[in-house]
C-alpha cells in the first residue's frame, strides 16, 4: 500500500477516470486544467466533508435488457480511483489485466477433465454489498482509515448500501476482491477454477460432479448476497467446447483463404433487393519483389470482412427472428472487427446495413461511430458526406442515453458539409437532446450544438440553472465555444467557481487551436 492517497496524480491524468465503453465526455474534457481544484475537491470527498451528486443512465447489454451506468462528478471519480490505487496490491490480483482473458479461455479449452461447468453472477456489480465489501477491504489492508475513506467516496459515486458504479477500473478491482471469496471457497473444496471478472469455469471429471459444483457455487454466492445467472449457467463437454471453437475459426478462415487466393479482390455491393447482388472487381493490393505479405493479407482481410458482412445481412433479412441468435453464432465474433477493418476499404458500408447492425446489436453503435469518424478523416471520407449515415442512426427508434452520448460525440467531430440537408436534420435531433432528462446527455448535446454554432444564450442559461456540479463546468466551456454570449451571463457563470472559470478558458484555447 502506498504512503498516501495521491489524488493529485490522478487529477493530472484525467483519461484514467473516464468511463469505459463511452467516448471522452465534455464533463471531463473541460477540466484538463483544473488539477488543483479537482485534487482539493477529491480530498474533501475522501474526508467526508462534501458529497457530490451522481446520476444513472442506461446502456444496452449483449443480449437483453439495459445495464445501469452511474455518471458521477469528475472529482468523485478522481477520489475513487486514487483510493483504490492507494489500496493497491492489498486488494489482490486484477482479472482484467492484459492476457487474463486468454488464460481464462485456455483453461476452458485445454485440460484433461471431461466436463466444464460455466456460470456467472446475475447483475454482479449492482448487488455488491457495501458492508461486506468494506469488511473484505479491512481484512486485506488492516487499515480502518481506508475503510472510512471508502465509505465516504461510495456516497458520491453510487450512494445507497449496495452496488459499484460500472465502467470504471476502480470498480473492477474492488469487484475482483469481493468475488474472489467465492473463487477461494470453490478452490478450497478441491476444484480447479478459472475466473474472469464474474465468469467462472470449473473443471469437472463427470456430469455428477459438475452439478455438485453448480449447487455449491449457488450456495456460496447466496452467502455474498448474489445469485447465479440462470441463462449463463451451463455444463458442457470439453470436447464440445473445443469443436465449437474450431468451427468458429474455420468459419472465417474459409473466407480469408478464398479472398487471399483470388488474383483480384471481389467485393459485394448491396442494393434494396438482397437476393439480387452483383460483384464488382476492385484493384488488388500489389506486392513488390521482396516485400512482405502484409499488404496482401490486409487486403484479403478487408475483403473477407466485407464478404462476411454481406453474408450476415442476407442471413438476418431472410431468417425468422426467432432463429437469428442461433444462426448468427459464428458471425457475432467478427461483426465488431469488421467495422474496424473496413474503415479504409474502397467501398463504403451502406447506411441501411449499419442501421441493421446497430438495430439488432445496439452495442455495435460504438464501433459504428468509430467507422464513421475514421471514414470522415480518411482519403475516402473526403468524397463522402457522413451526415446521411449519422441521420440514419440518429432517427432510429427509442435510443438509450449511452447511444445518444456516442452519437453526440460523433456529431461534434464531423466536418460541416454546410449544404447537407441531412446535417440539418441531425442538428434538429441534437437540439432535442438539450432537454433530455439525463444531465450528461444535455451537456454533451450542448457541446455539439456549440461546435455547430447553435447554442443560444437562453438555452444555455436554462441548462445551467438545472445543472449540478456534474455538468456546470462543461456548460461554461460550451459558452466559450459558442461565443456571442452576453458579457453579463459570461461573468455570472465564470464567477460561480474556479472550475467554471478554468473550463471557460480551456474552451477558449480550443477555439484558438481550431
Amino acid at each position: 500500500m502506498g504512503s498516501r492517497i495521491d489524488t493529485g496524480a490522478v487529477a493530472r491524468n484525467l483519461g484514467s477516470v473516464g468511463l469505459d465503453k463511452l467516448p471522452t465526455l465534455i464533463v471531463d474534457q473541460c477540466l484538463e486544467d483544473c488539477v488543483r481544484e479537482l485534487t482539493a475537491t477529491a480530498n474533501m470527498i475522501l474526508a467526508g466533508e462534501i458529497r457530490l451528486p451522481h446520476e444513472t443512465l442506461a446502456m444496452p447489454k449483449k443480449r437483453f435488457g439495459p445495464r445501469p451506468v452511474t455518471v458521477t462528478s469528475t472529482a468523485a471519480r478522481v477520489a475513487y480511483l486514487a483510493l483504490v490505487e492507494y489500496l493497491g496490491d492489498d486488494l489482490g490480483p486484477k482479472s482484467r489485466e492484459e492476457g487474463k482473458y486468454k488464460e481464462f479461455k485456455t483453461f476452458t479449452l485445454k485440460g484433461e477433465s471431461e466436463y466444464v461447468a460455466n456460470f456467472d453472477i446475475a447483475s454482479f456489480y449492482e448487488y455488491i454489498d457495501h458492508a461486506d465489501l468494506k469488511q473484505e477491504v479491512l481484512s486485506r489492508t488492516l487499515n480502518p482509515e481506508s475503510v472510512t475513506a471508502l465509505t465516504n467516496v461510495l456516497t458520491s459515486v453510487i450512494g445507497g448500501s449496495r452496488g459499484l458504479p460500472q465502467l470504471l477500473s476502480a470498480s473492477d478491482h474492488l469487484a475482483d476482491a469481493y468475488i474472489a471469496r467465492l473463487e477461494r471457497r470453490l478452490t478450497r473444496d478441491g476444484y480447479s477454477v478459472a475466473r474472469y471478472v464474474d465468469d467462472f469455469s470449473v473443471a469437472c471429471p463427470d456430469w455428477e460432479t459438475a452439478n455438485v459444483i453448480i449447487e455449491r457455487a449457488a450456495e456460496y454466492a447466496r452467502d455474498l448476497g448474489m445469485v447465479l445467472s440462470s441463462e449463463k449457467t451451463t455444463i458442457t463437454k470439453r470436447a464440445t467446447i473445443i469443436a465449437n471453437e474450431e468451427a468458429g475459426e474455420e468459419f472465417f478462415k474459409e473466407k480469408f483463404d478464398a479472398a487471399r487466393a483470388e488474383e483480384e479482390v471481389h467485393v459485394f455491393l448491396w442494393n434494396d433487393d438482397y437476393d439480387d447482388m452483383f460483384e464488382q472487381a476492385d484493384e488488388p493490393d500489389t506486392q513488390e519483389p521482396g516485400e512482405s505479405d502484409s499488404s496482401i493479407d490486409d487486403a484479403a482481410m478487408r475483403t473477407a470482412m466485407w464478404s462476411l458482412l454481406g453474408d450476415w445481412v442476407r442471413l438476418v433479412r431472410s431468417a425468422e427472428p426467432e432463429n437469428h441468435f442461433r444462426l448468427e453464432s459464428h458471425y457475432m465474433t467478427y461483426l465488431k472487427p469488421a467495422l474496424g477493418w473496413l474503415r479504409n476499404f474502397s467501398q463504403r458500408i451502406p447506411d441501411d446495413v449499419l442501421h441493421e447492425l446497430v438495430f439488432r446489436h445496439p452495442l455495435l453503435l460504438a464501433p459504428a461511430c468509430g467507422y464513421i469518424r475514421a471514414r470522415d478523416a480518411s482519403d475516402y471520407g473526403w468524397f463522402e458526406d457522413p451526415w446521411p449515415t449519422i441521420r440514419t442512426l440518429a432517427i432510429m427508434g427509442r435510443q438509450s442515453p449511452w447511444a445518444k452520448l456516442w452519437l453526440l460525440d460523433t456529431v461534434a467531430q464531423m466536418r460541416m458539409f454546410e449544404q447537407s440537408a441531412d446535417r440539418a436534420r441531425v442538428m434538429e435531433w441534437v437540439d432535442k437532446q438539450l432537454s433530455d432528462r439525463h444531465e450528461a446527455v444535455r451537456a454533451q448535446a450542448a457541446w455539439a450544438a456549440a461546435i455547430h454554432g447553435r447554442l443560444t444564450e437562453r438555452t444555455l442559461t436554462e441548462l445551467y440553472t438545472h445543472a449540478s456540479p456534474i455538468s456546470q463546468p462543461a456548460l461554461a466551456a460550451c459558452m466559450a465555444k459558442q461565443g456571442n454570449i452576453g458579457k453579463g451571463i459570461v461573468n455570472a457563470i465564470k464567477q460561480d467557481g474556479p472550475m467554471m472559470k478554468k473550463a471557460y478558458s480551456w474552451a477558449e484555447k480550443q477555439n484558438s487551436v481550431n
